[in-house]
C-alpha cells in the first residue's frame, strides 16, 4: 500500500508520453487507467483513484519515470525523496551556525521522527522536493540575493498552494529584483507548456474546479487531513459529510484568514525597511497552510524552515528568554507531537487542533518579528549617540 500518491504522477508520466496531454485531468479516463494498473501491479487501492492536481507542466518530471515498471519508478521517486531531504537538512543545519554539533544534530532527527515525514513517504509524496526549494528560497533570502530567490520561488508554482505567501513575501521584502526573477521562473514554465503541451493549460482551468467539486463536495472528503482555516471551520460546522460549505461556515473560514492575513501584513509593515527579520519569514511559512484552501497535513514538513529560522532567532538572542519564547518554544513542541494525533482526533471530534496550534504559532513568530525589529532600531539609536563624542572630537 505504499507510494499510492504517486499512481497520479505515473498516470500523468504515462499520458504525456502516449500523447493522452488533454486526458491529464478527465477523472474517469484516470480511474479506468489507475485501477488497471492496480490489477496489474497487485496494489490495494480499493475503489479509490488518485488525480492529478498539478499544473500541466509538472507532468514531464515523471515522463521518464513512467517508461519504467511502476514499482521500479517507485522506488527511483522515494530515492530522489531522500537525496532532496540530504539537501536540504544540510541547508537547514547550516542556518544554525555556529551552534554546536549537539544542536544542529537535532534537525535531521527531528525531521524525521516527524509524522509529516512519515506520511510523505509512506504515500510517495513529493514533499521532500518541496522543502529542499523552500530552504533554497529561504537561504537565498537571507543572503540578500533577490533575483535568485524569486527564481527559486518561482518553482513552488509546480504547487501553488506552498509557494504563494512566501512568493509575495520575498517580493514585498526583497522589492523588483526578485519580482523579475518570479516573473522569469513564470514565464519560462509556461512557454514550456504552451509549447510542448498545448491546450493543457486551458483544461487545467476549465476542469480543476469540476474535480475538487466532485472529490470535496459530492462526496465524503478527508477534511481532517487537511491543515488550512478553510478545513477547519468546514469540520467543525458541518462534519466530513458531502455537500456544499454552508454560509456560516464561509464566513467563518473568510473572517479568520482575513485575521491572520492582516496579522501577517502589520507584521510587515512594522519591520519594512529594517535588517532580515528571520522571524517575519517563520511567520509567513506558518501562515502559509491556515491561508492557502488546499494544504494536506503531510505538506507540513515544510514548517521545518520555520522552526529552524526561530531557533536561529533564539540561539542568536543576547538576552535571556522571555516569557513569550518559553511560550512559543512549547507551543512548537505541542504542535510536532499533535500530530501524531490529529487526524483521528479530529475525525471524531469535529475539531482540527493542529489549525489552532498553527494559529498560534503564527502570532507568536509575529510578535517575536516586531520585537526583533524594535529592538534592531533601540541598538542602531544607541550606537549612533555613542559616536557623537568621537565625532565631535574629530
Amino acid at each position: 500500500m505504499v507510494g499510492h500518491d504517486f499512481l497520479a504522477f505515473y498516470t500523468a508520466g504515462t499520458f504525456v508520453n502516449a500523447g493522452r496531454s488533454h486526458d491529464l485531468y478527465d477523472l474517469e479516463l484516470v480511474n479506468a487507467f489507475q485501477h488497471d494498473l492496480a490489477r496489474r501491479e497487485n496494489l490495494e487501492i480499493g475503489q479509490s483513484f488518485g488525480p492529478f492536481w498539478n499544473p500541466p507542466f509538472y507532468a514531464w518530471v515523471f515522463a521518464p519515470l513512467a517508461h519504467l515498471p511502476y514499482h521500479d519508478a517507485l522506488l527511483i521517486w522515494e530515492i530522489v525523496n531522500v537525496a532532496c531531504l540530504v539537501a536540504a537538512v544540510l541547508l537547514l543545519t547550516r542556518m544554525l551556525r555556529p551552534a554546536p554539533r549537539s544542536v544542529t544534530a537535532l534537525v535531521p532527527l527531528l525531521v524525521v521522527i516527524s509524522m509529516p515525514f512519515i506520511q510523505a513517504m509512506t504515500h510517495g509524496q513529493n514533499t521532500m522536493v518541496s522543502l529542499l526549494l523552500l530552504t533554497v528560497v529561504v537561504t537565498l533570502w537571507r543572503k540578500g540575493q533577490a533575483m535568485p530567490a524569486g527564481v527559486a520561488v518561482g518553482l513552488l508554482l509546480y504547487k501553488p498552494q506552498l509557494g504563494a505567501i512566501v512568493a509575495a513575501a520575498v517580493v514585498v521584502t526583497m522589492g523588483w529584483r526578485a519580482a523579475v526573477g518570479l516573473a522569469i521562473t513564470a514565464g519560462l514554465l509556461l512557454a514550456a507548456t504552451v509549447l510542448t503541451l498545448p491546450g493543457t493549460i486551458a483544461d487545467y482551468l476549465a476542469k480543476m474546479p469540476g474535480n475538487l467539486h466532485q472529490f470535496q463536495v459530492v462526496q465524503v472528503y478527508l477534511w481532517d487531513r487537511h491543515v488550512t482555516l478553510r478545513a477547519f471551520w468546514r469540520l467543525l460546522l458541518q462534519g466530513r459529510d458531502a455537500g456544499e460549505m454552508s454560509l456560516a461556515a464561509r464566513l467563518c473560514w473568510l473572517a479568520s484568514s482575513a485575521v491572520i492575513a492582516g496579522l501577517l501584513a502589520r507584521t510587515w509593515w512594522r519591520t519594512r525597511g529594517g535588517p532580515r527579520n528571520d522571524a517575519f519569514m517563520a511567520a509567513v511559512i506558518v501562515a502559509m497552510p491556515l491561508l492557502m484552501p488546499f494544504y494536506f497535513d503531510y505538506d507540513l514538513l515544510l514548517l521545518a524552515v520555520s522552526a529552524v529560522l526561530y531557533a536561529g532567532v533564539r540561539l542568536r538572542a543576547e538576552h535571556r528568554p522571555m516569557t513569550i519564547d518559553r511560550i512559543t518554544t512549547v507551543t512548537w513542541v505541542a504542535f510536532f507531537f499533535w500530530l501524531m494525533l490529529n487526524s483521528t482526533v479530529a475525525r471524531y471530534t469535529r475539531v482540527n487542533g493542529s489549525v489552532v496550534l498553527l494559529s498560534a504559532v503564527t502570532a507568536l513568530l509575529a510578535d517575536r518579528a516586531v520585537r526583533l525589529q524594535a529592538q534592531a532600531a533601540r541598538t542602531d539609536s544607541t550606537d549612533e549617540f555613542a559616536d557623537q563624542p568621537l565625532a565631535a572630537a574629530a
